[in-house]
Formats: structure tokens, C-alpha cells, sequence
């Protein structure tokens, strides 16, 4: 009978935290809500999360891609259950290019100079671009041929973002950008034009079952 009446209480417990769970998330609405809600969360595994059309493919992504803002997808396993709760989305402007970067701080100014010209006249003299920035750019993409991936606003220093979008700049054309902020010394390529890509913010809960 005291076992009977212990499951019971379990039972009750389990149930009563399951539905102020389900309150909770009820009430996340934007990002702020979302963020807070990590903060005070005792699992380290929620989080918030971006998808992005461009850079995920997979069926979970493309799911909550099409879902509309404050709806939730549950996904079981054996031992525990994710929740994805939609908190944003946006269709804004995205850019993408190649570019070879130089430091200022580690190499001297008129070696980068001398540097700038050498690439041009080898790019002008059919020398692959992304050739050139392996061998050249001092940025971590150098070894994807110096290629940015797609960004938006805020994501790469100004300087880069206007000649990005500059819809004065055609697919192929490649310019020199300065940004003193950081001494950083570009040879930008144009491989793309501007592009809108939809993205969505997902709040990710895992809760043990």
C-alpha cells in the first residue's frame, strides 16, 4: 500500500512539474525571454539556436524553418524529450565573398603593399583567387580558398559590409579594402550577389524523462 501510494505521489509530482514546464515555455514570446530563461535553467544543454535555409539541410532544420513564430516541436527518444520552440524569423539581405586578409601588426605595411600587387597581377594572369588566398591570407578561411560563407549586417566590419553591399560592385569584380579598426588590409573578391535568406531563432529545451 506504501509503495502504491509513493508511485502515486511520483506520478502527481512529475505531472505537476511537466505542466509548469510547459507554462514556462508557454510564456517565452521573444529572445530576451528565451535568453532569461537559459540563465536561470539548471540543464546546460538548452540553448538558442539559429537555422539558417543556406547553411542547414537537414529535414529538422527545414521543419522548423517552415513553422510559425511561438509553435513547438516535441522530438522523444528513449530516455529524454527536445522541445523546439520557434522565437523569431527573418528574411534580410545576406552577402558572400572571397577575400584574402593581411595584418598589419605582424607584417609591415609596405610588405602588404608589395603583397597586394603581386596577388592582382597574378589574379589578372588567370591565377585561381582561391589559390591566392591559400597561399597568401592570413585568416582562418584561408584553406576554403578565402571564402566568407554567407553573412549579413553586423557580422564582418563595416568597411567590408558597404563594399559588400555596393550594388555598384558586379560578380567577379575584385577591389581593396582598408579597415583601421583592426589594421586589417582585404583584397576582396565578388562571387555572389546579394541574397535574402530566411532564418529562424529556436529556443531548445531537453528535459529527462
Amino acid at each position: 500500500m506504501k509503495n502504491a501510494l509513493l508511485l502515486l505521489y511520483l506520478f502527481s509530482s512529475l505531472s505537476i512539474f511537466a505542466q509548469e514546464a510547459d507554462k514556462d515555455i508557454k510564456n517565452i514570446v521573444n529572445i530576451e525571454d528565451a535568453e532569461l530563461y537559459i540563465e536561470k535553467s539548471t540543464s546546460k544543454r538548452n540553448k538558442l539556436m539559429a537555422f539558417n535555409e543556406e547553411k542547414h539541410k537537414s529535414t529538422l532544420a527545414q521543419t522548423l524553418l517552415a513553422m510559425p513564430i511561438g509553435t513547438t516541436k516535441t522530438v522523444p527518444s528513449q530516455f529524454k524529450k527536445t522541445v523546439y520552440k520557434i522565437i523569431e524569423k527573418s528574411n534580410e539581405p545576406h552577402y558572400r565573398i572571397s577575400y584574402i586578409y593581411f595584418d598589419e601588426s605582424k607584417v609591415d605595411i609596405s610588405a602588404i603593399y608589395n603583397m597586394r600587387k603581386t596577388i592582382l597581377y597574378k589574379y589578372e594572369n588567370d591565377v585561381p583567387f582561391e589559390d591566392l588566398a591559400n597561399r597568401y591570407s592570413m585568416d582562418d578561411n584561408a584553406l576554403r580558398g578565402g571564402d566568407s560563407g554567407w553573412f549579413k549586417d553586423n557580422e564582418m566590419p563595416i568597411e567590408i559590409e558597404n563594399e559588400a553591399a555596393n550594388l555598384q560592385h558586379s560578380v567577379g569584380d575584385i577591389y581593396t579594402v582598408s579597415v583601421e579598426k583592426d589594421r586589417g588590409y582585404y583584397i576582396i573578391l565578388k562571387t555572389h550577389r546579394i541574397k535574402t535568406i530566411k532564418e529562424v531563432y529556436v529556443l531548445k529545451i531537453e528535459e529527462n524523462l
